[in-house]
């Protein structure tokens, strides 16, 4: 038990990791060319490259339990997928990532109802402690111009509405690891997606240069290893345990909006990020030291 559960926790922080890269070539992609065809093109590539390694030129290796769910799960995951794209036009990379940490503050909340986990008190003194770094982050720009108040209300709308979404994927998403093999999730997740957005892909089709061939090819590497890193993560672990690890995401994309946007942050919000950082540690020492109490406990009525 415990050694799954750490490695559901780096399965975990690797997936925040990703999706920092992922939203930061976004940002660039989303600058000139559609995001329809952008995420289109990577899932096509997602969807070939997870045929390949897995089917082994047999049905049977591929072959889905959970139809619906597959397609439903492509439905969510490329109407987030954009709504990110569009946000990034108007926030920074770390902003994005703040406002999406309300999708584990309400995933851990419905995970108590719809699958009947109990999460410690810790588990919500994270999401707490996480979500007043999150506003003391996005309060600068609460307080600045009009001009900038407005790109934050677009920002919201969008980033909002990819939270609302990416809700409701990770539940679907839990339901499918309960009753399906991890190599269709690898195929069928991306080849729906790429099959939704054929036609909208097809009408603000533009040609692309090399470098944007580059990105569009690393971006759609990224996502297969994403899927496969949640996966892994969601069935070593409880899924209202495994929400606040997302928090270590706005590390990843602090550092990576400074390096390669040049985005900096006021007092305040450097404060917020270490704020959340702080928490997500807490957060893993809590589970830690509930594991190591559970292990001597066993073994105390294993020896009695």
């Amino acid at each position: 038990m415990a050694s799954k559960e750490s490695t559901a926790v780096i399965w975990m922080l690797s997936d925040s990791f990703i999706l920092s890269v992922m939203l930061l070539i976004g940002g660039f992609l989303g600058k000139s060319i559609s995001p329809f065809q952008v995420v289109f093109l990577v899932n096509v590539m997602a969807a070939f490259a997870a045929i390949a390694l897995f089917s082994k030129g047999k049905w049977e290796n591929i072959k889905p339990q959970q139809m619906k769910l597959h397609i439903f799960r492509g439905l969510l995951g490329v109407s987030s997928t954009i709504c990110f794209f569009y946000a990034l036009q108007y926030l920074s990379l770390a902003e994005v990532t703040a406002i999406n940490f309300f999708v584990p503050l309400i995933t851990s909340i419905l995970s108590v109802f719809i699958f009947r986990e109990k999460p410690k008190a810790y588990v919500y003194i994270a999401i707490i402690l996480n979500l007043a770094g999150v506003m003391m982050l996005l309060s600068p720009k609460l307080m600045a111009s009009q001009v900038t108040q407005q790109n934050l209300y677009l920002g919201l709308i969008f980033t909002l509405s990819a939270v609302a979404i990416l809700v409701i994927y990770n539940i679907n998403l839990k339901k499918i690891g309960n009753a399906e093999k991890v190599v269709p999730q690898m195929v069928f997740a991306p080849l729906y997606s790429a099959v939704i957005l054929l036609p909208v892909a097809i009408f603000v089709w533009k040609p692309l240069d090399t470098t944007s061939v580059l990105l569009i090819m690393l971006y759609g590497g990224l996502l297969v290893t994403k899927l496969a890193a949640r996966f892994f993560a969601f069935n070593k672990s409880d899924l209202s345990k495994l929400m606040p690890l997302e928090y270590a995401q706005i590390l990843f994309s602090s550092i990576l909006g400074y390096i390669f946007l040049q985005q900096t942050q006021t007092l305040l919000g450097v404060a917020g990020i270490v704020l959340i950082v702080l928490s997500s540690l807490a957060h893993v020492l809590f589970m830690r030291f509930e594991r190591n109490s559970h292990t001597k406990n066993m073994k105390e009525i294993t020896n009695d």
